[in-house]
């Protein structure tokens, strides 16, 4: 979904149509895997779709700030700047929901934020709006978390895990779009941007057929890329899914790097590992006192 998503932004600079068309990108998946009994029919009622419009929203905005991120700056700095959510998710959940850790867990944030830091300051392919886009991404996701557990858990989602975390991205998936679609009808680069932001592509060398398959398969990509989250988070420990996690971001910095050649500083390459470290020995740290506490 990265590598496919920035060489699409890299010809075709409608963000907001894109951010648009991948959310919507999930509904007719859905709606194919409902129709052939793949996956059960939610039930869901106009006061149900009322209650996620807010997680909806936090949604839409952290998958339209994450493609503006992508489209300015390179993938691995990206991903770099987004490991900074587990730090905002945990002084975001000691405000909002009164969840405080133990001491040692908001230290072991540090090397966090001393990485992100580090490979900030000699980010090559750096602007402030590719940082500003991908920090407020984090911010709204973690909304998204934060506000899931207070409205997530309405409608019939279905009997067993894995059904109700597929159905309950399907739902969240529409209902984002839904939110998006006035900001994509309106805002520069929305949809009505599609044309002159096509010609624009296409007299740049971009077949429309090769053009047609990126943002179709962008879309495919995305919405594969949540239900797989889904789907490992409803079969495995949270501190599994987080170490998945943290290896994931491993493999997209390494693998974007290989693909489109971005040069890398040492100092770079050291703050990205350091942050990456940092993640990790967050997640085991926290991982620890909870069990800890649990006893």
């Amino acid at each position: 979904y990265n590598i496919q998503n920035k060489k699409l932004l890299s010809c075709f600079d409608a963000t907001w149509a894109v951010s648009w068309i991948q959310l919507s990108a999930g509904i007719p998946i859905a709606m194919l895997m409902w129709g052939s009994g793949i996956l059960t029919v939610p039930k869901v009622t106009t006061s149900d779709v009322l209650k996620l419009a807010p997680v909806g929203a936090a949604f839409a905005a952290g998958q339209a700030l994450t493609v503006a991120s992508l489209g300015a700056v390179a993938v691995s700095f990206t991903h770099v700047v987004k490991a900074l959510e587990p730090a905002v998710n945990a002084i975001a959940s000691a405000f909002l929901l009164g969840q405080v850790f133990h001491p040692l867990v908001y230290v072991s944030l540090a090397p966090i934020f001393i990485g992100v830091g580090l490979a900030s300051s000699a980010e090559l392919s750096f602007t402030m709006f590719g940082f500003a886009t991908a920090m407020l991404s984090n911010f709204a996701f973690v909304l998204r978390n934060v506000l899931a557990t207070k409205f997530g858990n309405v409608g019939e989602m279905g009997s067993d895990t894995t059904t109700r975390k597929t159905n309950q991205l399907a739902v969240l998936t529409a209902v984002a779009a839904l939110v998006l679609l006035p900001a994509a009808l309106v805002l520069p680069g929305g949809l009505f941007s599609i044309p002159s932001a096509w010609a624009r592509a296409v007299k740049g060398g971009v077949p429309a057929g090769s053009l047609l398959y990126m943002l179709l398969a962008s879309g495919f990509h995305f919405f594969m890329y949540q239900m797989s989250s889904f789907w490992v988070l409803s079969c495995v420990q949270p501190i599994t899914h987080s170490v998945l996690n943290t290896l994931k971001r491993v493999v997209i910095i390494i693998v974007s790097i290989l693909v489109f050649k971005n040069p890398v500083t040492a100092q770079s390459a050291a703050g990205t590992g350091v942050a990456i470290a940092g993640v990790l020995i967050y997640s085991l740290t926290k991982s620890y006192f909870s069990k800890k506490g649990n006893k």
